[in-house]
């Protein structure tokens, strides 16, 4: 049995400090403690460069630039993700974006390890420098395109969060007599206790924890600007590549199929932004759909729809 490449172990290594990162991250949300969020801050700062030497190792030893598969390419997105979660913590000062970002990062490197072959040689088909362009650019969109997704589910839980204590605070109030004859009023059904109180109390921490629900909304809509053009570039370098490589630009391959549909979900989100003024919710909501499509196109195509991209998965 030969040793173990030096790629997968400081893929390893990497994981494992994400790992305690996304605990220190949850005891962050849970204690609302600034140094536990420090001390993910710091994990991730220390398993970033074992990431990427973990890339790095990974193309010497196989000889090319390391996108030709699924553990390549999962391996690849989990890195920006990782990359962008660390800018915004350190310049923008958002520790709690290290939450999702390592929960995405670490699931992907977890399907990464699932789907892992050993370094070799690429597959004819992939024998191009159309690899470095055009699998980079949709690597790097798909990781840039989650975090409108992030920011999204983040808007929906503050506007929630927002509505119940506006309900709690406006709802009129009961007043009724005890056996001692003493008022006592209750608030929005029971805010005080039980579900309804449980409820509140829920929605007033997360409207401690998350930032305005208008900037969320923001930060969601600056993250699709950035994401759709570098998606767009990259299906269009696709189309290039098989012009080259099968003689024609499209030719609705159900990777090319999803990938279109992806790019369609992301145009509709920004279309109907600018024309109908479609922000918050309901933005949101079409940026959930195009984390989907991105996952699916991803993942379900390469692995269980045959198509002329099947070679991906090995």
């Amino acid at each position: 049995m030969g040793s173990t490449p030096a790629s997968l172990v400081l893929f390893g290594v990497a994981v494992g400090a994400y790992c305690v990162a996304l605990l220190f991250f949850v005891l962050h949300v849970a204690l609302r403690r600034r140094w536990l969020g420090d001390v993910g801050l710091g994990l991730v700062v220390a398993g970033w460069p074992l990431h990427l030497a973990s890339i790095f190792t990974r193309a010497l030893e196989a000889g090319h630039w390391p996108l030709g598969n699924m553990y390549e390419y999962s391996t690849g997105i989990s890195f920006v993700v990782v990359t962008v979660c660390l800018v915004l913590m350190i310049r923008a000062r958002m520790r709690l974006i290290g939450l999702p970002a390592m929960i995405v990062a670490i699931a992907l490197m977890g399907v990464a390890y699932m789907l892992y072959v050993p370094p070799g040689q690429l597959v004819p088909a992939l024998h191009s420098y159309w690899l470095t362009i055009h699998v980079t650019a949709m690597a790097t969109s798909s990781a840039v395109l989650s975090f409108s997704f992030f920011f999204g589910m983040g808007y929906l839980a503050r506007r929630w969060a927002d509505q119940r204590m506006l309900a709690v605070a406006t709802a009129p109030a009961a007043a009724g007599v005890d056996s001692g004859g003493a008022a006592t009023l209750t608030m929005g059904g029971g805010a005080g206790g039980g579900l309804g109180g449980a409820s509140s109390a829920f929605a007033d921490r997360l409207r401690r924890i998350l930032p305005s629900a208008r900037a969320l909304d923001l930060w969601s809509y600056r993250f699709v600007m950035i994401g759709f053009p570098i998606w767009s570039f990259g299906v269009i370098c696709g189309a290039i590549w098989g012009e080259h490589a099968w003689g024609r630009y499209w030719g609705w391959d159900p990777k090319e199929t999803f990938a279109f549909i992806t790019w369609v979900v992301f145009a509709i989100y920004l279309h109907a932004r600018v024309t109908y003024g479609w922000k918050e919710k309901r933005a949101a909501i079409i940026t959930a759909f195009g984390f989907a499509a991105i996952l699916f196109t991803l993942y379900a195509v390469n692995l269980w729809i045959a198509g002329l991209h099947s070679y991906a998965r090995a």
